[in-house]
């Protein structure tokens, strides 16, 4: 029984894999290359943030120590200087080199993409264009539309998720190398979310407040099934302020009632700093007695 359900487990990740790998299914060796200069710029690009902190500190240290031997002070601050000077070099090549050949792979993939669909298209029998009415603007539409989806991901989502990925990794690394300590009471004890828009954001919170289930696998909070617990509790541990924020008819202040219709006056205005919406609320005619 064990064996049949890896295998089961095993099936439904390929297809996901496979699905991705799609998205370059229309490069040549022109556009491997490209993309292989394309990932060391996004990663050195996300790298270069934190080996310049790492340098900036050590300049503060040089410089909080004092000058006791000033020619030894002189010399470590010229060679940490000149080191910003090298990775400021160096990151203006790894950007270019991000920018640049991801926008230009992306653009040579989906204008194969597009030829090679409309002589797909134009390879059809007369009778599947006179039985699909309107076909020739969907097949215009769905060229363009498929086309534009390839190029702004090949363009922007990945080179985007390789640059944060690195900046993530490099900046635990030197993290733990300045205070790791720190870092590792940082690592277990703060998650953030730092997703490029049309990620996935919106869902993973809607997940997370159980605004509705997932269709397989669970989400779990310290190893609990959130479907075990509570609803009102779950949802009264985390606050979520949406881009769009809908309002009700009545006060701001009401409006912020309605997550704790118990909460105290401090409370509410606790909640609209913890928003970052106390200031704007303040400047308003009525503070938080304003209605919408």
């Amino acid at each position: 029984m064990g064996g049949g359900d890896g295998g089961a487990g095993k099936a439904k990740a390929r297809p996901v894999f496979s699905s991705f790998m799609t998205v370059f299914m229309h490069a040549d060796a022109a556009d491997v290359a490209l993309m292989v200069l394309g990932l060391l710029g996004a990663m050195g690009d996300g790298i270069s943030t934190p080996v310049m902190l790492l340098i900036t500190s050590r300049i503060f240290n040089d410089l909080g120590s004092g000058a006791d031997i000033v020619k030894e002070f002189s010399s470590k601050v010229n060679v940490n200087a000149r080191n910003l000077v090298f990775l400021a070099a160096a990151s203006w090549v790894m950007a270019f080199l991000e920018g640049y050949c991801w926008a230009r792979t992306a653009e040579r993939q989906a204008s194969r993409m597009r030829a090679r669909y409309l002589r797909a298209v134009l390879r059809q029998d007369v009778e599947y264009f006179d039985l699909k009415k309107g076909s020739t603007a969907e097949v215009i539409t769905s060229v363009s539309n498929d086309s534009l989806v390839v190029q702004d991901v090949l363009s922007e989502k990945v080179p985007n998720f390789v640059m944060n990925a690195a900046m993530f990794a490099g900046s635990y690394a030197v993290g733990f190398a300045l205070l790791w300590r720190l870092t590792l009471v940082a690592l277990p004890s703060v998650v953030l979310l730092i997703i490029p828009g049309g990620s996935g954001k919106s869902t993973v919170i809607a997940l997370l407040e159980r605004f509705y289930d997932p269709s397989a696998g669970e989400v779990t909070v310290d190893g609990v099934d959130i479907r075990r617990l509570r609803l009102k509790w779950l949802r009264a541990q985390m606050g979520l302020v949406s881009q769009e924020p809908a309002l009700f008819a009545t006060s701001i202040r009401e409006n912020i009632l309605f997550g704790k219709e118990e909460a105290t006056a401090e409370e509410v205005v606790a909640a609209a700093k913890a928003a970052n919406a106390h200031n704007f609320i303040s400047q308003l005619p009525q503070g938080y007695d304003t209605q919408d």
